[in-house]
């Protein structure tokens, strides 16, 4: 079968030869590119997948640790009943970057509050803290917008320890 492909190549004129060449090398190039591009897409999105998979694993153990947590004695849990609950909100929402946009108190220990920006995450988790001090979210409403960040009003009430 070689024979037969030398004795094809050796009739070709020069200018032939140098065409077939050219059209072997452009085969070769689509050939390789038809194959490295998906094979590069798919490394890609695999590396983006693993990046995504790690930063919700570190979400899902901050959030057992913080379920982990109990009250260590009902004098711990009373520490927060001496501050009016519109000013401890305030306090420990801007403990980790949050701005109360609304904080109303409403009776002895409830209030309503409002944030009109926030990554979904850091509330979330915020929320989930405030709960596991004891405090209960009566009503939630939370609000995506188009940046990628979230709104959110509630009402809370500390709750029967």
């Amino acid at each position: 079968m070689t024979d037969r492909i030398a004795s094809w190549w050796h009739g070709l004129s020069r200018r032939e030869r140098w065409m077939v060449g050219v059209a072997g090398v452009l085969a070769l190039a689509v050939l390789v590119w038809l194959l490295a591009r998906p094979a590069y897409a798919a490394f890609t999105n695999l590396e983006a997948d693993h990046r995504a998979a790690i930063e919700r694993e570190g979400r899902v153990a901050a959030k057992v640790k913080l379920l982990a947590q109990r009250p260590a004695s009902p004098a711990a849990a009373t520490a927060t009943d001496g501050v009016a609950i519109d000013q401890y909100l305030t306090q420990s929402a801007g403990e980790i970057g949050l701005t109360l946009d609304r904080n109303e108190a409403r009776g002895q220990g409830q209030a309503t509050i409002a944030i009109a920006t926030a990554k979904a995450p850091v509330l979330a988790d915020w929320l989930a803290s405030l709960e596991g001090q004891g405090f209960v979210v009566d009503q939630l409403t939370i609000t995506p917008a188009a940046d990628g960040t979230v709104g959110m009003t509630a009402e809370l009430r500390r709750g029967a320890r």
